[in-house]
């Protein structure tokens, strides 16, 4: 097998996977333009492997990319709000997969992670780490790869405005209680009561990104994502 290969390919994916967590944790922050010279000077390689990783991030809806610059994709406070619906239908889907499969090694970890997340002092960015985090332990549980990269994907496109809910929040103790609930209807295995939790979450968090970058914006505020008929579709 190449040598050289291997090493092109591993170069490739490391600078995606470094870009996108940099637009994942609004280190690229959403509507600033930034040259591929630049970005593959800050990685410390040529503007090669740059160009093909924005390129993917392109067709995940993450960047705006140009010949010579990339932009990262601010979305609108409606666009907030449409990410999670889809949000919601691709994890009430993930639910009802993954609670026939759980394990008391499964809730283990979930109680671990929310156990770190009861810090007064934690940093925003940690949280937010660890909140994506108990989400996707529990959606591993379903045990469909395809789904969860697709929940992996939608999480991605929402998560640099996930910055905006932990700056304008006093405290994560009503996300907390939000979090507990989850976990006690998780461990009864109790699902119609997981997917109306998991339809109220959503729509909370929702709510408060999408009005803080309508304040931030100028912009109209827009419907929750619990308004109307498709949000709380098979949460009955």
């Amino acid at each position: 097998m190449d040598r050289d290969t291997i090493s092109v390919s591993t170069i490739n994916e490391e600078v995606y996977d470094r870009l996108r967590v940099a637009i994942r944790t609004g280190d690229l922050a959403p509507g600033v333009k930034v040259s591929l010279r630049s970005l593959a000077a800050t990685l410390g390689v040529s503007t090669m492997p740059v160009r093909e990783a924005m390129r993917k991030l392109q067709a995940q809806g993450l960047v705006e990319f140009e010949r010579r610059s990339v932009t990262v994709v601010q979305l609108a406070p409606d666009e907030v709000v449409q990410v999670f619906q889809i949000r919601l239908r691709l994890e009430h889907l993930a639910a009802e997969w993954a609670l026939p499969r759980l394990t008391d090694g499964d809730v283990a970890d979930l109680r671990a992670v929310l156990a770190e997340m009861t810090d007064p002092g934690l940093d925003p960015a940690v949280w937010r780490r660890l909140n994506r985090r108990f989400h996707e332990r529990f959606y591993e549980c379903a045990g469909s790869p395809h789904l969860l990269e697709l929940i992996h994907n939608i999480w991605d496109r929402v998560e640099s405005s996930m910055a905006v809910y932990a700056s304008t929040v006093d405290d994560f103790a009503e996300a907390h209680r939000q979090h507990l609930r989850m976990l006690e209807l998780i461990e009864r295995r109790n699902l119609p009561g997981l997917l109306d939790e998991t339809a109220w979450h959503l729509e909370h968090t929702s709510r408060t990104v999408a009005e803080a970058l309508a304040e931030a914006l100028g912009a109209e505020r827009p419907a929750p994502v619990g308004s109307g008929d498709t949000a709380t579709s098979g949460a009955t």
